[in-house]
């Protein structure tokens, strides 16, 4: 590890040991967004040490809005960082050409830090208990119509301990206490995701949660760690596939917002001869005028549809991710973990279902007898003829991926060992 990622988890440490020793549970404040932590582009919730370096920041700020974006992504959506802001810097592992995992430093901002808006959907917002009990019936879970919020709390909390000896952990770390630090930053994850409010636990071991962590800063990353995996086993990643549509959606109907404006001041200029015009010879003006007039409605009216298309499958591609964990689930059993790819991961196993018609599938890869990702195929090459049943080794990235067939069980154990290295649970 990098001195400056050390230092910077160690000076993080020490803050979040601070406050457990006054009793408060950092994760667990209700001044933080109501929502999950994410990524204004793709969606995917920020996982591990950078999650809750993120909620420190929304906290100390006051972000009400749970999104954050990089300049670059920023810039490339027509959005700007304000003069004088400033970021906050995320870890990012990849493989050095000596094989080791190693981490970079780059940069995000909340979209409040804009000089634009970016209006967060209504389905999207906190609060909404039907979101929670959908989470709860994937899981098997079957909540009463009466429930109370804390019926809610404590379904997501004991499902957590669950899927935290399901997978291994309880076994894996040394004390009961170092488990439940772990389980409660899950449980908070997941309450955030469901909408459900979150609050501060009573007779939580948070002296002995600060003693740990200042003994050994790494406790703190390593339960962060873990904690996103496990929340990722209540979420099941259900709406990140959501948030990237909804955005790019949100993005065409502001372009068609000024399509309209242009179209609005265009259809003041006169057709033909208009007696108020001065007596110049303004017809080539005029024409030129219109014709830019007439392609900007039918911009408009293209990114409307576009958009309205986009909306629309947002629900289809919902369904397809469910079925998708069911096939999954029917494969590993029904304590398996089942998330999407994240860009700069490579996965190696088997492809045990394939989901969806057309170019629009998802692909089911084992990577363990308990653990398989969800791969979008519209973007893998065909030469890479991806089968059920063909072990493949797949990299996934912000264009899409590439595949490389491999029968060789020793290389994919050597790639998930890395994968597995980099997010720290032994399986």
């Amino acid at each position: 590890m990098t001195s400056a990622t050390g230092q910077r988890r160690e000076e993080f440490a020490e803050r979040v040991a601070r406050s457990l020793d006054a009793g408060i549970v950092p994760w667990q404040r209700k001044d933080l967004p109501d929502t999950s932590i994410r990524s204004a582009v793709s969606g995917r919730n920020y996982s591990g040490i950078n999650a809750l370096y993120l909620m420190e920041r929304s906290a100390e700020k006051g972000y009400t809005d749970p999104r954050f974006i990089t300049v670059s992504e920023a810039n490339k959506n027509g959005l700007h960082v304000r003069k004088g802001e400033h970021g906050v810097v995320l870890e990012h592992w990849t493989q050095g050409e000596d094989g080791k995992m190693k981490p970079r430093g780059y940069s995000v901002f909340n979209v409040q830090q804009l000089n634009g808006r970016l209006p967060i959907p209504e389905t999207e917002k906190g609060g909404n208990l039907e979101k929670a009990a959908e989470m709860l019936r994937n899981a098997g879970i079957e909540i009463p119509p009466d429930s109370s919020v804390k019926d809610y709390q404590d379904a997501i909390k004991k499902l957590t301990v669950k899927n935290a000896e399901e997978t291994g952990i309880t076994q894996s770390v040394h004390t009961p206490e170092l488990v439940a630090l772990r389980c409660s930053i899950a449980s908070t994850m997941a309450m955030r995701e469901a909408g459900i409010p979150v609050e501060q636990v009573d007779g939580a071991p948070t002296k002995s949660w600060a003693q740990s962590i200042r003994h050994d800063p790494s406790q703190l990353s390593k339960a962060a760690r873990d904690g996103s995996l496990l929340a990722s086993c209540v979420i099941q990643d259900m709406t990140q596939s959501k948030d990237a549509e909804l955005f790019r959606a949100s993005q065409e109907r502001a372009e068609a917002q000024k399509g309209q404006e242009l179209v609005s001041e265009a259809a003041t200029v006169p057709r033909g001869l208009d007696s108020n015009l001065p007596n110049a010879d303004l017809s080539g003006v005029q024409e030129s005028v219109l014709a830019a007039s007439d392609k900007a409605r039918a911009q408009v009216s293209d990114l409307r549809a576009s958009a309205a298309s986009r909306e629309t499958a947002v629900g289809a591609n919902t369904n397809k991710l469910s079925e998708a964990r069911d096939v999954a689930k029917k494969q590993l059993g029904n304590g398996a973990i089942v998330t999407s790819a994240a860009p700069g991961r490579t996965y190696s196993g088997k492809i045990i279902g394939i989901v969806g018609d057309g170019p629009d599938k998802t692909a089911i890869q084992a990577i363990s007898g308990n653990h398989a990702i969800l791969h979008d195929i519209r973007d893998i090459s065909a030469k890479s003829n991806i089968r059920i049943g063909e072990d493949v080794s797949l990299a996934a990235n912000e264009q899409g991926y590439s595949a490389a067939q491999s029968k060789d069980p020793e290389t994919h154990a050597q790639a998930n060992k890395n994968e597995l290295t980099r997010d720290g649970l032994k399986r």
